[in-house]
């Protein structure tokens, strides 16, 4: 009998599948590996006169450095250099979320730089940004690299150094041997920082679970209310799908400014708006409740599932960069999360000082819901129909 029991004879499948759709969930965030993450490369150095009256412009000799120091990782580069002209250019980048972080010439870069092989050596800066807010995992890469980069440009500097000055077999003063240590400072400085109440930069994801969780509860409920209803008319459907998004947009400004009250009273999360926050997540539980009643709406119960493997896949994304999943994941998987825009949403609310605006994660959840609506109203119209044409077929067989 034991062995004539099927569920038991299905059960080392049925584990093998679990443990491999977890091993799946995790598969991105193995080995992260940067690929052309986007960094600004600022250039103003003026360049400066050497005893020869010649010229040199060691900004452009670093800029070609800079270029050639990281090798390719799987066959792509893992920094992707944006070389811009002024420093405004590059915080102005960062700002609209486009550089994970920005290395910075000064004017004065070689005239100090040359300097170093006089009497009275001033050092030159080199200013690393790290553009925190945009992920908090990207943002330590960004910072390794940039600090990296100006080691490695130090290196070189200090050989250059040493042997013009060997050339010149001229003596070294006490200022000049310290300066030869690190020719090169370095200023590192976080733009658009998360702060220290915000879970490590996470706050927007650890808000998306429970949201995404409380719409597919709301869900679920509408759902069943709407199957235990029996309906005599096309109409009398329509008034309870009213009645459905009614209902939802009072579940969403609960939810909304209930998650709201509860990670800045309780959890004490940084969040620079409540009114806004509060607003943004209604919208985006409103977007999520519709979308999920337009897919069980026309497949049942069983599109439920769906929804709940997509938060099993999907979560782990949402703390990532893009530029360090893996190809198929930044490629295939990830830009067509819907929740992607809700903590993209909240990333601008939280670390980039934006108020809530008509921008593209408002728009893309606000189409979501407006697209879902329609859905919805159509499964309503078209199942009724197939509904009478039923009646009529059977209606018609009873005649016969």
């Amino acid at each position: 009998m034991f062995f004539k029991n099927k569920l038991l004879l299905w059960s080392p499948i049925i584990i093998l599948v679990v443990g491999l759709l977890f091993s799946l969930a995790s598969l991105p965030s193995i080995h992260p590996v940067p690929r052309e993450l986007p960094i600004a490369l600022v250039n103003e150095d003026k360049g400066a006169a050497l005893p020869d009256k010649s010229t040199i412009n060691m900004g452009d000799q670093v800029t070609a450095i800079a270029k050639k120091a990281f090798s390719p990782s799987e066959g792509q580069h893992p920094v992707k250099w944006v070389m811009l002209n002024e420093k405004n250019e590059a915080m102005k980048g960062m700002n609209e979320r486009e550089y994970y972080g920005a290395l910075i010439l000064p004017k004065d870069f070689s005239k100090n730089l040359v300097s170093l092989q006089t009497a009275s050596p001033s050092s030159p800066k080199l200013q690393i940004l790290v553009n925190q807010g945009m992920n908090g995992s990207a943002s330590v890469m960004a910072n390794q690299l940039l600090n990296g980069m100006a080691d490695q440009i130090n290196g070189k500097v200090r050989e250059q150094i040493i042997s013009g000055l060997k050339q010149k077999k001229a003596p070294l003063s006490v200022d000049t041997v310290s300066v030869l240590a690190t020719p090169i400072k370095k200023e590192t400085m976080n733009v658009n920082v998360f702060g220290t109440h915000s879970a490590n930069g996470n706050s927007p994801v650890f808000l998306f679970q429970p949201l995404w969780m409380g719409s597919l509860v709301g869900a679920i409920l509408l759902f069943v209310a709407m199957k235990k209803t029996v309906f005599t008319s096309r109409k009398e459907k329509l008034q309870f799908i009213t009645k459905q998004f009614v209902v939802g947009i009072f579940l969403a400004t609960l939810f909304g400014w209930g998650i709201t009250w509860f990670a800045d009273g309780i959890l004490q999360l940084d969040i620079p708006s409540k009114m806004d926050t509060a607003i943004f997540l209604s919208i985006a539980y409103l977007s999520f409740l519709l979308m999920m009643l337009a897919v069980v709406s026309w497949m049942g119960m069983k599109g439920f599932p769906l929804f709940a493997l997509l938060l099993f896949f999907g979560a782990p994304l949402l703390s990532m960069a893009p530029e360090i999943m893996p190809e198929y994941y930044q490629n295939w998987i990830y830009p067509w999360l819907p929740m992607r825009f809700m903590t993209d949403g909240l990333r601008d609310l939280f670390f980039f000082g934006n108020g809530l605006s008509w921008d593209q994660s408002v728009q893309v959840l606000c189409g979501i819901g407006i697209a879902s609506l329609v859905l919805l109203l159509l499964s309503a119209l078209i199942q009724n129909e197939k509904q009478k044409i039923s009646a009529d077929a059977k209606e018609k067989l009873s005649f016969s």
